[in-house]
């Protein structure tokens, strides 16, 4: 059994944790006027399909974090994982009066199962993926009705792989760069529909390309 197929979703775990800690600066709403946000995500990538929701809180600007909770299907796999994910980030203008908004943070993110039945005994798989980087966005108004909220991010990426049979464990770890972009497309005050793509440059254990379409809500005061 292969390491990249059993991490494949590690790149869509990460995709939660960033969507549970959201901001202009990744397409997402702002904490303007509503310091809570719910929201829920879809991420694909060659080898899995990892859904998902969480909740976020923050303000426009400084400190916002969240956290959320998914589940993961492996193809060739029986069984589902689950997925724990959480972001903290630092919300700035870019620079002074700057339209764009700019965001270093990270995140930290939990994946486990499933187990699977080999030759008789029981295999249990887990993997763990950090990032720490920063993402760039703005607001850009298309009509009275849709704001566009493009934005980019880079990030260093971690994730290691841990098997265990019978007592017996195995491990594989992984390091690369995380390039990501899309855009939010705000129809609201209070929701964001987000597609954006992730990809893993230099990345040998986990899937290379991740999909991800998002939505966020904002809860009223």
């Amino acid at each position: 059994m292969k390491y990249r197929i059993l991490a494949g979703a590690a790149a869509s775990v990460a995709l939660f944790a960033s969507t549970a800690a959201a901001q202009v600066c990744q397409g997402d709403l702002s904490f303007r006027s509503n310091p809570v946000h719910l929201g829920g995500s879809l991420g694909v990538s060659s080898n899995t399909t990892a859904f998902g929701g969480g909740v976020s809180f923050g303000h426009p600007r400084g400190f916002y974090g969240g956290g959320s909770l998914g589940m993961i299907n492996y193809d060739g796999l029986n069984g589902t994982g689950l997925a724990l994910g959480g972001g903290l980030g630092y919300s700035m203008p870019l620079a002074n009066r700057s339209v764009w908004q700019v965001c270093p943070g990270g995140t930290a993110s939990l994946g486990l199962g499933p187990s699977q039945t080999v030759g008789g005994n029981t295999l249990h798989l887990s993997t763990q993926t950090f990032t720490l980087g920063a993402s760039i966005g703005r607001a850009l108004p298309l009509n009275k009705s849709v704001t566009l909220l493009p934005f980019g991010s880079a990030a260093l990426g971690h994730t290691s792989v841990h098997t265990t049979v019978n007592g017996a464990g195995g491990s594989a770890s992984d390091s690369y760069l995380l390039l990501g972009f899309g855009a939010g497309f705000q129809f609201s005050p209070n929701l964001v529909l987000k597609p954006a793509l992730s990809l893993a440059a230099g990345a040998d254990l986990i899937d290379d390309t991740v999909f991800g379409l998002s939505v966020s809500w904002a809860l009223p005061r």
